[in-house]
């Protein structure tokens, strides 16, 4: 098969990372794959792909989806699949995902997203949505896996991403209306319950009222849940992230925004904004690296992958599609939101048995390896584009 894969912007370039490594993953399972990037070529590279066109398009996060012309959608005209991995909540792309055109396939790495689109009536008419985590991205060397060369791994414990402060009421300054009191509620409910899915937050403020939630409604909160869904995100990570500080939790820091939490905690090192590919190399050197999944309730974040296939342990928030896939304790190390409070002195634990630390990292790398590299999704991809016709 022949493929196109669209890159766009990424603000630490690791959208752009994944689809260089999901493009090779495909040329390692003998089929062909073009790049085109839109921040350099811009739509004069989609036209020339058109002329001999590809099996299918691919892109992160529906970059490319509004492809048209007069005649509307480019994609339909020439007969190709568009093919798009969601990786933030589609309450955050709610105006790519309704896009429709025949050969539109949708993939969410969250259960809950799918859950969520699945109930949209805006959604309706993708020829094909299911869930799909993103694959590790990896540099091509091999990894030493040994207890002497994780020894000599100088990152005691790493944390990549933004830090966007305390999160911020915005719906308070709305005219008042039930929209704003329903709003205020799901952010209230999410920040209570880190594991509770937006849909489900939504569902349980309108039977509050005596209303059950149908296609008409969620098309009316769907613009407006962005706001709660993005205030219990920045929520869960801020408060994670004092309780690390005020514990003491040395943790080696690469991000945006980061410079009052550094201030205010001596055991934060901050090593600047870096890049998803530099992240790549801190990762061969961190034992244990700290993910939270930033709103994903049943899914999976490729910083884990990424970090185990690197050679590093991985202790992250809990949720149901993490222990279908790896052994807690064995492969992966979990803390519980409902127990947060127990987080710190969990993680000092964990970076204090160097040796089991090591077998956590060993045990995860393999289970990653063998399940969770980009090769693997790309061949799941392959049979979807296949049954698309």
């Amino acid at each position: 098969m022949r493929f196109v894969l669209i890159k766009g912007p990424s603000q630490y370039g690791s959208l752009r990372l994944h689809i260089d490594q999901l493009a090779q993953a495909f040329r390692d399972l003998a089929h062909e794959a073009e790049v085109v990037d839109l921040t350099q070529d811009g739509l004069a590279a989609m036209e020339r792909t058109t002329r001999n066109p590809p099996d299918a398009y691919l892109a992160i996060n529906g970059v490319g989806s509004d492809y048209a012309n007069a005649n509307g959608s480019v994609y339909e005209q020439i007969g190709a699949a568009y093919v798009t991995l969601y990786v933030d909540h589609p309450v955050h792309q709610v105006d790519r995902i309704p896009t429709r055109f025949r050969k539109h396939a949708a993939f969410f790495l969250d259960r809950s997203h799918v859950q969520f689109v699945s109930a949209w009536p805006s959604a309706k008419g993708l020829a094909h949505m299911d869930f799909l985590p993103p694959g590790a991205n990896e540099l091509p060397e091999p990894i030493d896996t040994s207890d002497a060369a994780f020894a000599q791994r100088d990152i005691p414990l790493l944390f990549t991403g933004t830090y966007r402060g305390q999160p911020q009421p915005v719906w308070a300054a709305w005219p008042d209306s039930p929209a704003k009191e329903i709003v205020g509620e799901i952010a209230g409910r999410m920040t209570q319950d880190a594991r509770l899915p937006i849909l489900e937050a939504l569902k349980a403020s309108l039977a509050d009222r005596g209303a059950s939630l149908n296609g008409e409604l969620l098309n009316q909160f769907a613009p407006l849940l962005q706001v709660p869904q993005a205030y219990a995100e920045i929520y869960h990570r801020d408060r994670l992230l004092h309780l690390l500080g005020r514990a003491g939790v040395p943790v080696q820091i690469y991000g945006l925004g980061w410079q009052p939490l550094v201030d205010q905690y001596p055991s934060f090192a901050y090593g600047g904004v870096g890049s998803f590919e530099e992240t790549l190399s801190l990762l061969r050197r961190a034992r244990l690296v700290l993910n939270i999944n930033n709103g994903f309730v049943s899914g999976g974040h490729e910083r884990v992958f990424t970090a185990m296939c690197a050679g590093a342990a991985v202790v992250t928030d809990a949720n149901p599609y993490y222990a279908d896939v790896f052994h807690e304790g064995r492969e992966i190390a979990t803390f519980d939101w409902r127990k947060l409070d127990a987080a710190p002195a969990q993680i000092l634990a964990l970076m204090d048995d160097t040796p089991a630390l090591a077998a956590l990292a060993r045990a995860g790398h393999k289970r990653a390896m063998t399940d969770h590299r980009w090769t693997e999704r790309a061949a799941k991809l392959v049979k979807v584009i296949n049954q698309l016709g």
